[in-house]
Order: structure tokens, then sequence, then C-alpha cells
């Protein structure tokens, strides 16, 4: 458990607290102490995949008829991509691969300053994440922000829920919800069947990959780090590491804050979108605003902490390009340059045996550049 000697004035000037110094100090070294070896493996391992290669097609390599399976898409002047159709389901064989494609680039230098970002940002939000929530649930009581959740359920068949919001605080909360982006990913998908646009078709075959991908994450992190939700502890913050499934499936909330679920999968769809789509300059804008506005929610109806936000945006961008970068071409009309990080032929290295005249042998190395 994590306490604060720290006091909230009033809902104006949250950022203003009353500290302890000894007090301070000596949580901020226990916090640490539990959590950054912790945190700093597990960025290494979902962050450093930023330096995925964006993949090239030569323009003459591209056929001149394409039909309906293919299309080159100009972005700019200077910038196009060649997408093809997804093969059918071909989503959950790529969402596979990209559990393990993390920790390939695990060692580049590049790695290092986001990983002591996220490392950073989060330490200093757990140590203040209750005063933190403490201020926005104050704040959302000023504005009459309800803190619950009122959605209701559609599904008749028991077991199987089915909830939509209902007011404006159930609504901002299911900005992350799952619901909201699988009716955004089949709306690419039935959009590209019409329209027989393969953009659209490799979006939402994509949003399908990174989902299922970020989920797994997701998942796997909550039962490892066993936080307990702000409401379920009176927004006293508690962490029960390495829960056992029994615990876990039995109240899960009091296990299932770290990290954010709903950011994650936010941050992976307006990534997959934003870079399908770059010539629509309101995508990111429009995104991050939805996204802001469903963290502050969280936080107002104590489901999440702040601290559960920077590595679930960081695993949700991660996740979605790779994605990207798997699903489309760059299409470049000379030979690649290094600024695309295009793979060039490695040279090759021969050793055998020669004879060296005069009755000597020995060995020939041979290098082809």
């Amino acid at each position: 458990m994590v306490c604060w000697p720290l006091k909230l004035k009033n809902p104006f000037h949250f950022l203003s607290f009353e500290v302890n110094l000894h007090s301070h100090i000596k949580c901020i070294y226990t916090t640490m102490k539990n959590f950054c070896i912790f945190l700093i493996l597990l960025f290494a391992v979902l962050s450093s995949t930023y330096s995925q290669k964006i993949q090239c097609i030569n323009q003459s390599e591209i056929p001149d008829s394409l039909g309906n399976s293919a299309k080159v898409y100009e972005i700019n002047d200077s910038v196009s991509y060649y997408y093809q159709n997804p093969k059918r389901f071909s989503y959950i064989k790529h969402s596979m691969q990209d559990l393990y494609l993390a920790p390939k680039t695990m060692f580049q230098k590049k790695s290092i300053l986001p990983i002591a970002a996220i490392t950073a940002s989060t330490l200093i939000l757990i140590a203040y994440d209750e005063p933190i929530i403490e201020a926005a649930q104050q704040f959302g009581r000023y504005i009459h922000l309800s803190p619950d959740n009122n959605a209701k359920n559609l599904s008749p068949i028991k077991g199987l829920d089915f909830y939509v919001p209902t007011d404006l605080s159930s609504g901002l909360y299911y900005i992350g919800d799952g619901i909201t982006e699988l009716a955004v990913n089949g709306s690419f998908y039935v959009f590209g069947l019409i329209k027989k646009d393969s953009r659209a078709l490799q979006t939402a075959s994509q949003l399908s990959e990174g989902m299922i991908a970020t989920g797994i994450y997701v998942q796997v992190l909550k039962h490892l780090s066993g936080r307990i939700t702000a409401r379920k502890n009176n927004n006293k913050d508690l962490w029960r590491w390495f829960p056992s499934l029994k615990e876990y499936h039995s109240s899960v909330p009091s296990y299932d804050a770290f990290p954010s679920g709903h950011l994650a999968i936010a941050m992976m769809t307006t990534t997959v979108i934003a870079m399908n789509y770059p010539e629509k300059k309101y995508i990111k804008p429009l995104c991050y605003s939805l996204m802001a506005l469903c963290g502050y929610q969280m936080l107002n109806n104590g489901v999440h902490w702040a601290g559960d936000y920077p590595l679930a945006i960081a695993m949700g961008y991660t996740i979605g390009k790779i994605a990207v970068n798997r699903g489309r071409m760059r299409v470049i009309n000379q030979a690649p340059t290094s600024d695309l990080n295009v793979s060039y032929p490695k040279p090759e290295y021969k050793l055998k045996p020669a004879y060296l005249g005069y009755g000597a042998t020995g060995l020939k190395f041979t290098a082809t550049f």
C-alpha cells in the first residue's frame, strides 16, 4: 500500500499540497524499490518497438493493373502507400506475432529515452495517485458530473451482457470500451467491402490485430500487478502482486487497475487510423481529446489511477505502429535510402582451401559487398 502525507486544499488548487519532507522521501524510496526494476524491464520490452522498419516497394514493381485486390493511395506529392487486401483471418496470426516482436529491438540505444520517460512518468504519477484522484473527484462534484457508470444492459441473454451508455458520465467512460472500438472496426470493414477500398480493409484488419495483442498484454499485466481500483478501496492505493487466478476472478476490481485497458485500446485505435489516413489532420486532435475525457472520467468514477495510464498509452502506440507498418508499403521511385529504415542485402564472406603455388596450400578469403 502506498500512503502519502499530502492534503488537498480545494478543487481549483489541486497541485498545492502540504508535504512532510521526511515522509515524502521515504515514500518515494519505497515506491521506487517496489516498482522500478519491474517497470524498466517491462517498458524495455514494450516501448522499443517504435523502431519497427517501414516496408517499401519500388514504383516499377507495382503491376499496371491492380484490380480490386490492391491500390496505391497518394498522401501528398512525395508520399504514397501501397495497400493489398488482407487475407482472411490473417489478423489472428499477426496478433500472435506482435506478442514476440516487442523484445526483438529491446537493446537498441534509441529505446533508452522513451523507456526513461515512461518509467519516470509512471513512478511520479503512482507517487501522487491518491491526491490526484481526490482532486479529480472533487472537480467532478463541482461540475455535477456523476461518478457512477449508468450504463444499461440491453442483452436478453443471462451471462452475456451488452451495456450501452445512458448519460454523459457513462458515455465518457465508454469512449475506450471495447464495444466502441469494435464499432469503429466494423465501420472500416463494411466501408472497405462496399467501396472495394484496400486501405479501409487493411485498417479493419490492423485494428483487429491490435485489439487482440493489446488485450492479451493488458490482461497479463493486470494479473501480475494486482492493483486495486480506487473505488474498491476508498481511494487508497494497494498492490497485491501475482494474485492467484482464483483470487483475481473472485473479485476482479480488486486486482485489475494496472494498466488501463481502455486507454491502451483507444491509443492503439488512434495510432492505426491516424497512420493509415495521415492526410486527415483532424484525427489526432479529435481522438486525443476523447482519450483525455475518457481518462478523466475513469479517475472520476474510481476505476483507474493516473499511474495506470503511461504504460497503457505506450502499449497502444507500440502495437498500433507494428500493425500499420506490417500492413502497408511505402512507394518509392528510386533506390531506397537509409532514412526509410530499409534493409540492404548483407555482405557475404567465404573461406575455402586454395593452392598458393610452388607446392604450397592455404586458405582463400573472399568478401562480396
